[in-house]
């Protein structure tokens, strides 16, 4: 279609839904005053006549002009002769093609058929590569209820043609309509539809345009499949979906073929599902399990429903047989919370408004149909579902691959998209509040705050003026969540308990929304201080009678369990618990990365350090595959792949992802938040131990800074922030400001911190002495140390004990004591060594504090040997040639290898003498 015909077309679609508001006494006058395009006019024209005739309204825009055209007279080609054929009259016309009834003129006997010839103006590569093929998929089928070919060919004029059997019935959902068939005559042609399709699928065809108006059932109630007109071979290459080209009826289609991805035996299965739903949707007293089988066959996800028309046909026999059937509950609205809470960074244009939108939609258009005893409603939930596929349609055009050049948008540019539109659903409060819930938890997924906020407001103005508790209940859990995001988690608690009480007064329960509340719920909980009483409200939840979670359900409150669980044990515990949970179903890739990132942290807990890994590493494929762009999941997963790769003494990598981490917090604009602070101060102490501390100090600066004004001048979380910004400082040289912060975070530890954080922070203390020449306070401050470790008693861990017998080492060199000093040393090195070929990463500090011990001692080659040592370790675990210890180390192996330095350069109590103090 041409541009001009294009805008046309769309200047017509907006007038008509312009049109159909208006009164109806008042459109005449109306339309006549509209200024518009002849082609407009003639196309709005076309469309109030489809729809003042009860047609169906064109699947495409190339549909609605080919030829023959709306205007062509009816049986303008009766009487002419089609290859042994004689054209009686017209009995069909479709987007691409006209049908008549026929009689064959090269035989004896009478044989009347139907005749499917192709539009002339379509004849381009895709309507004539689309009719060969259904003469090709036609040969290949012999099914009693597939109206199979007779023959075919091309016309003297040049015009493909296809014979088939004249089927006299009706189509489906008329045939449904006026017999008043019960659910179970209804059932009973689907699964007779099913078989066909199934046989189909056996020969490796996938119909794809399976709608009503494409199965006729006969007087008898035969159902007979028609039209494999863009039928597509599995074991062929498809040329529609490489030209862009995808015809499709858009009600039935699956996302999947929306979207322009893969099409499988699935995708024919969603298009059963919804021919399913439309037909039984005034049945009387259907059974659950027909919305289960529904609720399946029309799942988002191609790998979630039924392979193929086989296995749907199946458990429709042991739907009317009375046996169980396969299918098992899966809420729309959980797919929608799960799609929200894991969401995607980067999907394509068509999916990402499609997998959000339609699991919304269904339900509602489910509701709207089922509502029969209650007209008013019927109307107001259809005028909505109408209104939610316009708004649907609107963003599928706009990301439209043809308009965008082939490239995929990115979601907060489908969300902008979408928030401009909002204000013309506004007529529609609950509608208009419904999508701005949407659109809101999606901005605040991708960390666009303070539009979520915009947007989440607007929502609940709108709910507001509703008495739908459930609506006011899904923009409660939107504030809650985003609350959350920004770390409020005191408000976020008090959203999270509304969204769940407004939840309660429904009659009909929510699993799904409650579990997705709780998890929320729980975080906040955490964060806020208070995990124990979260846990005992979760495990409470996994005993709460009343209707069964499903798998996928069980898995998420154990997960969450996990997540607030302290004890390693434990923790591994639930999340293997949850794993089994989720092995009983395929699960998402998202959730498989929650999965990963948790286990990982239960086995980094339990000291399982490459176990932690390994899943952590799985985690790091999965979010940059999932995540490319810059999301919070994206910070979390690298920040702990950070956290385990230190605690593996693996620095080069605990580094890399740090930085990552911490590049993605800055690009998103959150550099204010407490995670934010944590990652800042976690690398600026991993920086120190690559001996690299004129790096580290900003970052430590920067995270004092975030704990001060998120937690407090007097909060332990500041003083541990404070200890540490000393200890990186005292690293770099005699600066004072570090004993200054160190004695203001022992002030702070008076009041909030006891046993062995004291016990750490004097050693630090210790340590920051030493680096500023001060050998009296060091000694005082390591004495007082040793005294609590004698007063409580403590048990230390082997860093610790590396780090006091390192310092308790250096001290004695200070005092002389060569001997002591020396077995001090012994043990310190014994403790760094991890294996024959493996040291601990403070292993390099170690050796410099030994070198500054012999330098002392005038032996000025073993110093240079050990500080040769403390060199190559250094380098070894990272360390970049311009980092300040490695630069340090260089200088003072050069000043060993002068005798005149040697003299002038006697080590003193900072010399050579710093030692590793790591929390």
């Amino acid at each position: 279609m041409d541009s001009e015909r294009l805008e046309a077309w769309r200047c017509a679609d907006r007038l008509f839904g312009e049109w159909l508001e208006i009164a109806p006494g008042q459109r005449v006058e109306w339309l006549e005053r509209q200024a518009m395009s002849p082609g407009a006019r003639k196309a709005l024209e076309r469309l109030i006549a489809e729809h003042a005739s009860g047609n169906e309204l064109p699947s495409s825009f190339d549909q609605a002009e080919t030829v023959p055209t709306p205007n062509a007279s009816l049986n303008a080609l009766a009487g002419r002769r089609v290859g042994d054929w004689l054209l009686l009259e017209e009995i069909g016309r479709g987007g691409m093609s006209v049908v008549y009834r026929a009689r064959r003129i090269d035989v004896d006997f009478e044989q009347v058929a139907a005749v499917k010839l192709l539009g002339l103006a379509a004849l381009g590569s895709h309507g004539r590569g689309r009719f060969d093929q259904e003469r090709r998929v036609l040969a290949r089928l012999r099914h009693p209820h597939i109206a199979h070919l007779i023959d075919g060919g091309v016309s003297e004029d040049g015009s493909p043609y296809l014979v088939m059997p004249l089927v006299h019935g009706r189509d489906l959902a008329r045939y449904c309509r006026e017999s008043d068939l019960g659910w179970r005559d209804r059932v009973r042609l689907i699964e007779q539809v099913c078989d066909a399709v199934a046989h189909a699928h056996r020969n490796l065809l996938v119909h794809r345009d399976l709608k009503p108006a494409n199965i006729l059932v006969t007087e008898e109630g035969v159902p007979i499949l028609l039209d494999f007109g863009i039928a597509k071979l599995l074991d062929a290459d498809d040329e529609a979906t490489r030209t862009g080209f995808r015809p499709m009826t858009p009600g039935f289609a699956a996302p999947e073929q929306i979207a322009g991805e893969a099409i499988t035996t699935a995708t024919d299965v969603y298009a059963l599902g919804v021919i399913l739903r439309g037909i039984c949707a005034d049945a009387t007293s259907p059974p659950s399990d027909l919305g289960n089988i529904i609720a399946m066959a029309t799942r988002t996800e191609p790998e979630r429903r039924y392979p193929d028309a086989r296995a749907m046909g199946e458990d429709l026999q042991r739907l009317l047989s009375g046996h169980a059937v396969r299918a098992t509950p899966d809420s729309a609205g959980y797919r929608l919370r799960a799609f929200l809470r894991r969401r995607r960074g980067w999907v394509s244009a068509a999916s990402a408004v499609l997998v959000v939108l339609v699991g919304g939609l269904v339900t509602t258009l489910w509701q709207a149909q089922r509502a029969t005893a209650q007209a008013a409603e019927a109307m107001r939930q259809s005028e909505r579902a109408e209104a939610a596929r316009a708004f649907l349609f609107t963003l599928f055009e706009a990301g439209n691959r043809e308009q965008t050049g082939g490239e995929d948008l990115h979601v907060s540019t489908l969300v902008e998209l979408g928030t401009a539109r909002l204000p013309e659903i506004a007529g529609l409060p609950e509608l208009h509040a419904e999508m701005a819930t949407l659109l809101g938890r999606i901005d605040t997924t991708l960390g666009k705050y303070e539009q979520a906020h915009r947007l989440l407001d607007a929502a609940e103005r709108s709910a507001a003026s509703s008495d739908n508790a459930r609506l006011q209940a899904r923009v409660r859990l939107g504030l809650a969540k985003l609350a959350n995001a920004e770390g409020e988690s005191e408000r976020a608690i008090g959203l999270f308990g509304e969204a769940l009480d407004l939840r309660e007064r429904d009659s009909q329960d929510d699993p799904a929304f409650r579990v997705d509340a709780l998890s929320g719920w729980s975080y906040a909980m955490q964060n806020s201080g208070r995990s124990a009483d979260a846990i005992d409200r979760v495990a409470a939840e996994l005993d709460r009678p009343g209707p069964a979670y499903t798998p996928t359900q069980r898995g998420d409150l154990l997960l969450t369990q996990a997540s607030l669980t302290a004890d390693p044990e434990r923790k591994l515990a639930l999340v293997s618990a949850s794993q089994a949970q989720y092995a009983r179903q395929r699960i998402a890739p998202t959730t498989e990365l929650e999965l990963e990132a948790m286990f990982g942290a239960a086995y980094g807990r339990a000291g399982k350090t490459e176990q932690s890994l390994a899943h952590l590493r799985r985690a790091l494929e999965l979010v940059d595959r999932l995540y490319p762009g810059s999301t919070r999941q994206r910070a979390r997963i690298y920040n702990n792949f950070g956290d385990a790769s230190s605690r593996a003494h693996h620095l080069a990598d605990a580094n890399a992802a740090y930085a990552v981490a911490e590049q993605t917090y800055r690009e998103l604009g959150d550099n204010h938040s407490p995670a934010f602070a944590a990652l800042l101060h976690n690398r600026g102490l991993l920086l120190r131990d690559l001996g690299d501390s004129a790096r580290g100090l900003p970052l430590m600066e920067q995270a004092f800074a975030l704990a001060s004004q998120e937690f407090g001048a007097n909060d332990r979380r500041t003083g541990l922030a404070l200890r540490h910004m000393a200890f990186v400082r005292a690293d770099l040289g005699a600066d004072p400001r570090a004993d200054v912060e160190w004695l203001q975070a022992r002030e702070i530890a008076r009041s909030a911190a006891k046993g062995r954080e004291v016990y750490d922070l004097l050693l630090i203390g210790t340590q920051v002495a030493l680096d500023l020449g001060r050998t009296r306070e060091a000694q005082d401050r390591f004495d007082e140390a040793e005294a609590l470790a004698k007063s409580e008693p403590l048990t230390l861990s082997k860093v610790q004990e590396l780090r006091r017998q390192t310092l308790f080492g250096s001290l004695e060199s200070l005092r002389g004591d060569a001997k002591s000093a020396t077995q001090a040393f012994e043990r310190a090195s014994a403790l760094a060594r991890i294996d024959e070929h493996t040291r601990d990463p403070q292993w390099w500090r170690v050796e410099r504090a030994i070198a500054g011990h012999e330098e002392r001692n005038r032996d000025f080659e073993k110093a240079r040997q050990h500080l040769s040592s403390a060199l190559d370790a250094l380098l070894g675990l990272g360390a970049t040639a311009d980092a300040s210890s490695v630069v340090a180390l260089r200088q003072r192996l050069q000043q060993l290898a002068s005798p005149v330095s040697r003299r002038d350069e006697t080590p003193s109590a900072r010399g050579s003498a710093s030692v590793v103090s790591r929390k």
